[in-house]
Formats: structure tokens, sequence, C-alpha cells
């Protein structure tokens, strides 16, 4: 029995100080800041002056430049958005940046698969990001265990890598923090290199299983939360689903289906909703081989297009005119525009 006591305590010692050192890489990677999305201390030293966030995935990502729409509306903004954000990822850094800033204003994008995507299906690539981007021990601990726990040791052995080749790199005298050109958020691309196509005819829904009609429900309870919070601290929450690429919307899908369930979401909770793809003259303002990175992202030109377009018509919602005229009902309606069928 001493034996085994003995052993037992040798174990929990042996597996503690595997733990320590576990911990000690991880934070030397979170720490750094090494990845241009790792944004905590910006953030963190941001606290308190931020009235407006943008949040939603990589299509809010690369479409809202604070530094346009503040000069407009006269806004301090932030973009809080994330590649392959999943919701319950919006809910937490939401929760996070009101409780420290004065916020007024949440734009959540809201994008054809917004509602549809299933996080345990797709993967653990965005809620990593998300992690690396949290700048407290605590609320990182606690969403690791928002990880299932099937993905724990695929976590693990990312962030514990992670902070190894970051000691690497500093032994060595190579370590550079990769900032890119962030700017509150908003990390720009560049022009892109994707051929569009411009036989739109050719390609019209020839990919048309692409949009789902399913509702996720934990999409559906982080939907519902945010709601709630922004309701509770009085914050204006306003949905948007920004442009994507004129071949895109022509091969993939019924995009009338999210269109409709989230019209319907925001007029049974009180909100404003704006779908950009079916602003008129979104093919004037937004051509594909122009304005896009690739057939869902906006490039870093139409970013700034695009950041002027919603400051301006958000401005103009603010002195109480109505732009409604200034959209189609459907995306039915926009496809008859292009001669489709």
């Amino acid at each position: 029995m001493h034996s085994f006591k003995k052993i037992l305590r040798t174990t929990l010692l042996f597996l503690l100080i595997i733990a320590f050192i576990s911990v000690g890489f991880m934070e030397l990677y979170f720490r750094s800041e090494r990845d241009y999305f790792q944004d905590g201390s910006e953030r963190a030293a941001l606290a308190g002056t931020l009235d407006t966030l943008f949040l939603g995935a990589s299509h809010a990502y690369r479409a809202f430049d604070p530094t346009v729409i503040d000069p407009i509306l006269g806004t301090h903004s932030y973009n809080l958005s994330g590649a392959l954000m999943s919701m319950r990822s919006r809910l937490l850094l939401l929760q996070e940046e009101v409780s420290r800033n004065p916020v007024k204003t949440v734009v959540l994008e809201v994008s054809f698969n917004t509602m549809s995507r299933v996080r345990r299906k797709e993967g653990i690539e965005g809620d990593l990001y998300t992690m690396s981007r949290i700048d407290s021990f605590s609320d990182r601990v606690g969403f690791f265990f928002d990880f299932y726990y099937n993905e724990w040791p695929d976590v693990y052995y990312k962030f514990v890598s992670e902070g190894v080749n970051v000691l690497i790199s500093k032994l060595k005298g190579q370590f550079v923090q990769n900032k890119g050109d962030r700017k509150y958020g908003f990390v720009p691309t560049g022009p892109g290199s994707y051929e569009f196509t411009d036989d739109y005819q050719s390609i019209y829904r020839s990919r048309w299983n692409t949009v789902s009609d399913s509702i996720d429900e934990e999409n559906a309870d982080c939907l519902d939360q945010i709601t709630a919070l922004c309701k509770e601290k009085d914050i204006e929450l306003i949905l948007v689903t920004t442009p994507i690429s004129k071949e895109f919307l022509c091969s993939s899908g019924d995009f009338d289906i999210p269109y409709r369930w989230y019209s319907q979401y925001a007029q049974a909770h009180g909100l404003r909703f704006y779908d950009l793809n079916l602003y008129k003259g979104i093919e004037t303002l937004f051509p594909d081989d122009e304005m896009f990175f690739d057939t869902l992202h906006l490039n870093t030109e139409g970013a700034e297009r695009f950041s002027q377009l919603f400051a301006e018509l958000e401005q103009r919602m603010r002195s109480g005119e109505d732009i409604s005229d200034q959209f189609y009902d459907s995306y039915e309606a926009l496809a008859e525009t292009w001669g489709l069928q």
C-alpha cells in the first residue's frame, strides 16, 4: 500500500510538472502575439474608448474598415471579426468588449451560412484563432473547455508546439511579430489574384446545394444571447450581410432562404437589417474583378468602398431617412435585373 501511494504521488507530481511546462509554452505563444490576428493587447489598450463594434466571420473581417467609417459617423470603432469565427466565439468576444467599453452599437455580420454552419463538423480552426486572441489567462482556460473533449489533444498540441516555435525563434534571435497593417482590427488583403468569369448564365445555379435551409441550434442560441446582451446593455444591434461576388451569387443556391430568415428575425426583435448584396447598383459599385479578393471576400479597395457605403447609409438612417427603396426586395428580383433564368 505504501509503495502504491508513492507511485501515485510520483505520477501526480510528474503530470503536474508536464502541465506546468505545457502551460508555460502555451503562454509564451499567447503573450508573444506573434501572429497578425492576435490583438488582445491592442484591444486591452483601447478599453474604455470603443463605442462601435463590428463582429462576424471573414466576410466582416475583410469588409469593415474603422478608419473609413469613423470619420463619417463620428464613432470610435473596432473590427472584432475573425476568420471562421463561430457564433459562440462572437458571443465570448462581445461579452468581453461590452464589459469594458461604452459600446452603443454592434454590427453583426450574417452571411448565407452563418446560421447553418455546424461547429462540431467544421473543426477547431476558427476557435483556435479566437483562443489566440483572448488576453486573460483565466478566460483562455475557460475557453479551452468550450472545445469538444475529443478536440482537446489537438488544441493542446497546437498551442504547445506554437510556444516551442516561439521559444526557438527567440533563442536564435529570429523572432518577428507579424502585425501586418492592421487598423483597429481590419487587416488589408491586397488586390487578390482570383480569375473571375463573366459568363454568368453558364454558371447560374450550378452549385444549388451551397445554401442550406437548416438552422443550427447552437448558432440560434448564441444569436439570441447576443440579442439579449445588447438589449440588456442598451446597445443597438444591427444585422448586416456584406457583399459577395456576382459569380458566387449566380452559381450558389437560393440566397432568399437566409435573407427571409434574417428579415423575420430582425422584425421579431426590433432590429435593423441590411443585405448589401441587394443594394441597387451593387454590380457597378463592386465589380468582381476589381473589388474582390476571391469569390467571398472583398479586397482592400472593395473594403474601403464598402465601408464608405455602409457609413453613408447608416448616416442617412440615423437622420431619419427611409432608404428601403435603395434595395431589391429579394435575390430573385436581383437575378431578374441580371437577365438570369
